[in-house]
């Protein structure tokens, strides 16, 4: 492991496309396609959730007793005829990526989504902006499990603990903690609570590689202290642009203490 960041990873639907709202679409369709509806706790509940999880959750909330791949068929054809139009990009995403990539960072996207979804959606981006696709269907156990992270820091031979990852739900930053990442997130859908090991903003608008290289020292370097120098727990502070970051408690001499990642 180094001592700076070495990668940035991002999530795909709601982080860099705001794609949710097509996922609406086709999961409304095939809800009542199957002869029922979704409540928004439900729909909620599916966010940052890969395909087979989402028919998991879809038959057994509409007590479907049919064939789990024949829903899957259906749900992947209907969101792939929505996926083949233009996709609309999050404030500061085509940005941020723009800006990671001329500061020489290798990247990835991690995404629990399909790779012909995928590819549908990164088509709106230039070619090469991603050194890395690391797709829902090509590894064996999805997010929130930390394997498409893992998967990812590898194929780019980078530590997982070297990279920042870019996530807006529960799920993604479950997967990308596990992994061992810093994880600066943008909810989208679903509220995340506050913790002193996550980096909540409200938009990736203005968001630099400078800043988020600032955001993996305050919270990378002060954990790997933790072992030799014991815990403590991190403060909030606010960042100069408004984003909300934490940082570790500083002692007299202004150095960071260490600070447990949990």
């Amino acid at each position: 492991m180094g001592d700076s960041v070495r990668a940035v990873l991002f999530d795909m639907d709601g982080t860099i496309f705001d794609s949710e709202k097509l996922w609406d679409v086709s999961l409304a369709q095939l809800a009542a396609h199957l002869g029922g509806s979704l409540t928004a706790e439900q729909r909620g509940a599916m966010v940052g959730v890969s395909l087979t999880g989402t028919v998991e959750r879809m038959h057994d909330w509409l007590g479907i007793a049919g064939s789990r791949e024949a829903t899957e068929s259906w749900l992947l054809e209907r969101t792939a005829e929505l996926f083949a139009g233009r996709m609309p990009v999050k404030p500061g995403a085509r940005e941020l990526l723009r800006a990671v990539r001329a500061a020489g960072y290798p990247t990835a996207c991690v995404t629990s989504t399909h790779r012909v979804l995928t590819d549908a959606a990164l088509r709106n981006l230039p070619a090469g902006t991603f050194d890395v696709v690391v797709c829902g269907d090509e590894v064996s156990r999805n997010k929130p499990d930390p394997e498409s992270y893992t998967t990812a820091a590898a194929q780019l031979s980078v530590h997982p603990a070297d990279c920042i990852a870019i996530e807006d739900s529960p799920t993604g930053v479950a997967s990308a903690q596990g992994a061992g990442c810093v994880v600066v997130a943008v909810p989208s859908e679903v509220p995340l609570p506050d913790s002193p090991d996550l980096v909540l903003i409200a938009s990736l608008a203005g968001i630099t590689p400078e800043w988020l290289a600032a955001r993996w020292r305050e919270l990378q370097r002060p954990a790997r202290g933790a072992d030799t120098a014991g815990g403590s727990h991190r403060t909030p502070g606010r960042a100069p642009d408004g984003h909300t970051k934490h940082t570790a408690p500083r002692d007299s001499a202004g150095s960071p203490r260490s600070a447990s990642r949990g």
